[in-house]
């Protein structure tokens, strides 16, 4: 017997959520199957078989969240177990399901008793406030499930608040784990803000000269890859912004290659793909990966490899404004020690040689944390930036 325990896929994560099943017991399945798909706090990931053999035991209902290192499948490879470990396995199975089983791993009947829920349910109920002896089970022998709280919780919402026409939006995925990392930002990072203006003419007229060349690449280019192609430049010069932050030692990373994490909106929350190598692509190179990455974020396909290792966060609401936003304060990307925030390019008033007149501005906020940059260094940074904007791309 080959015991499949939950991996650790890392990014320092000790849990996840089972979502579905993909094989039932009985299945026979190769090594790299799909098995199961499970959610981490940013993706979901798809589990695959790690021998080939029959299916014997799932352990886990969907909605469970499992801990790194529990047994969650058992298939027949041909290889031998013993009955000390197949007694072992009970327990355990007993013990998280809250439901009895014999020395072969099948659950067994069980009279009327406590209710049945494995432990994380029963964790999650008493966070929600809810008494689990009052939920029906809608899993196997009646266990209750998570989907059961949720339901629970739905249902009996006080009327006064239907009547007041009061939605209840609970934090989950995506949403939750982006609200997790900024109230770590939030509470741990010295954030520092320099919100300031630059004349965008030449990011409009570079914008014009490659538009051509993107068009033959069936890629639509927008000044957000003209925006990091600068980044690229300016975070070699400066190092010290392209960093991550090694909290418990008090140190920063610096990086010798840019990875630049790119804000995306989706309607499951803000998610934050990665784009490797920047300083050594063409702008054309970072608009199709730009395309690339929006289209996996927005269609809940990114992998874990697309969202870890940013070394800085470029953020840009240019293409959501309807008005022109002037300042804001972005909250860094922990462990990022810096992040950009960049508005629409728009016709604003201007002094140019002494004389007031309109033209092309873009409005920029560079939040930073002054535990490790100061404000020379951000007003350097953002020195050689406008001055990056305006070279011939």
């Amino acid at each position: 017997m080959y015991e499949f325990k939950l991996p650790d896929i890392g990014e320092g994560l000790s849990e996840a959520e089972l979502l579905e099943w993909t094989v039932k017991v009985g299945d026979r399945v190769t090594e790299g199957d799909e098995v199961a798909m499970i959610s981490t706090d940013k993706v979901n990931v798809d589990l695959t078989s790690p021998a080939t053999g029959v299916v014997t035991g799932l352990f886990g209902e969907p909605g469970d969240v499992i801990n790194v290192g529990t047994l969650i499948m058992r298939i027949d490879d041909g290889s031998a177990t013993s009955t000390e470990t197949r007694a072992d396995e009970a327990a355990g199975l007993e013990k998280n399901s809250g439901v009895p089983a014999d020395v072969n791993g099948t659950k067994a009947a069980q009279a009327p008793g406590p209710v049945k829920a494995a432990p994380v349910v029963r964790r999650y109920a008493a966070e929600q406030g809810v008494e689990i002896a009052l939920i029906t089970g809608s899993g196997p022998g009646g266990q209750v499930l998570r989907g059961d709280i949720d339901a629970f919780l739905a249902a009996s919402q006080d009327a006064a608040e239907d009547s007041a026409g009061i939605q209840r939006m609970t934090l989950s995925g995506p949403r939750l784990a982006a609200a997790q990392r900024l109230a770590q930002a939030d509470s741990t990072q010295v954030t520092t803000t320099i919100s300031f203006e630059v004349r965008a003419d030449a990011l409009l007229e570079n914008l014009q000269k490659l538009s051509g060349d993107a068009a033959e690449k069936v890629v639509r280019l927008t000044p957000t890859a003209l925006v990091a192609k600068c980044l690229a430049r300016v975070l070699g010069e400066h190092p010290h912004f392209n960093a991550t932050i090694a909290e418990n030692n008090n140190e920063l990373l610096l990086h010798e290659g840019v990875n630049l994490g790119l804000a995306v909106d989706t309607a499951e929350g803000l998610m934050v793909p990665v784009i490797r190598g920047l300083e050594s692509m063409s702008v054309l190179e970072i608009a199709i990966e730009i395309d690339r990455l929006a289209g996996l974020a927005r269609s809940g396909a990114l992998e874990l490899g697309d969202v870890r290792d940013s070394t800085f966060t470029l953020s840009s609401t240019g293409g959501l404004e309807s008005v022109t936003i002037t300042a804001t304060t972005p909250i860094i990307n922990y462990p990022n020690v810096a992040t950009l925030w960049v508005s629409r390019i728009s016709e604003r008033p201007r002094v140019v040689d002494g004389k007031l007149g309109a033209g092309p501005m873009m409005a920029c906020s560079l939040s930073f944390d002054h535990r490790f940059l100061h404000g020379a260094d951000g007003m350097a940074f953002i020195n050689d930036l406008e001055k990056a904007f305006n070279l011939n791309l």
